[in-house]
């Protein structure tokens, strides 16, 4: 994985994160929150003795606290968590700690009580890692779920890592190159602070067989120089397809309007900005659909 650029990583225990190769730390998991009880997994002097363990490893980049963790079912979350962060700070004042929050939806897919929730785990931990996974079997990608993340994790002031998704299993799907690279120009373009990947492993499926993802990983994590978005013509393509080209040029959606028009509808009849500008890394390009004739 370090070959890849990733210099930090998950990890089962402090043994596991000295075997990593040169150049990478390891994240410990030190066990999760359960939300069916609304308890720690490990109990505190279990992980008093493992973070003591690991005070002066090197190897150990900081500890993983918790997974998704619910505040609806368990609103103490919060306060227990920022308590577990504080428990770990008392003994080992050097390392962080991060949680995961669940950023696809509480009550269904991709609803409003995922971004709500976020001003509530503000100072729980040093990390806060949201992983809104946009792309479903069957279907495209929900891009414009990342963005409203990132728009809640800003307005509750979270210090937060971007989760990309990067797995295989019977309700999320892979992502292909130019969807990949949608989502990492997303979370470059946000305030986080790093970012985590999910998955290598997931579901009987590894990462180290997609070849493409993995080059667009290897590019983004060395800082390989990026390349500027060059605003592709997309006047009359359909806006799946408009969308494609815009992501080929390494650029991002920008607002959708619609008006009516001669033009086939659902089809691009304006644009901005025109083609051919060039933009920073990660551009946004505005389009208007057509809705077809006024009747």
């Amino acid at each position: 994985m370090a070959s890849y650029g990733w210099n930090l990583i998950d990890v089962g225990s402090r043994w596991s994160a000295d075997q990593l190769q040169r150049g990478a730390k390891g994240l410990v998991w030190v066990g999760d929150y359960d939300n069916s009880n609304c308890a720690w997994e490990v109990s505190n002097p279990t992980l008093t003795k493992e973070v003591k363990a690991a005070v002066r490893d090197a190897k150990v980049f900081g500890y993983f606290i918790s997974d998704e963790p619910n505040p609806y079912a368990c609103p103490n979350a919060p306060a227990q968590h920022k308590a577990r962060s504080d428990l770990i700070h008392s003994i080992d004042p050097a390392k962080p700690t991060v949680i995961v929050l669940d950023s696809n939806g509480f009550k269904g897919l991709f609803t409003r009580d995922a971004l709500d929730q976020m001003p509530l785990w503000k100072g729980t931990a040093d990390y806060i890692g949201l992983d809104p996974y946009p792309c479903r079997q069957g279907s495209g990608c929900h891009f414009s779920w990342i963005d409203k993340t990132i728009q809640a994790a800003n307005a509750a002031g979270l210090n937060y890592w971007g989760v990309v998704q990067a797995f295989n299993d019977s309700s999320w799907r892979w992502r292909t190159a130019d969807e990949l690279s949608h989502m990492l120009n997303q979370w470059g373009a946000s305030k986080q602070t790093g970012y985590m990947t999910f998955a290598w492993t997931w579901s009987g499926n590894n990462l180290s067989s997609k070849a493409a993802l993995l080059a667009i990983f290897r590019r983004f994590n060395t800082g390989a120089a990026p390349r500027r978005c060059v605003v592709p013509k997309v006047l009359g393509l359909t806006l799946a397809r408009a969308r494609v080209a815009i992501a080929r040029a390494n650029c991002l959606d920008g607002k959708v309007s619609t008006r009516y028009s001669t033009r086939r509808r659902g089809h691009v009849i304006a644009q901005h900005p025109r083609p051919g500008k060039r933009l920073a890394n990660g551009g946004r390009v505005s389009l208007v659909i057509s809705k077809g004739r006024q009747r």
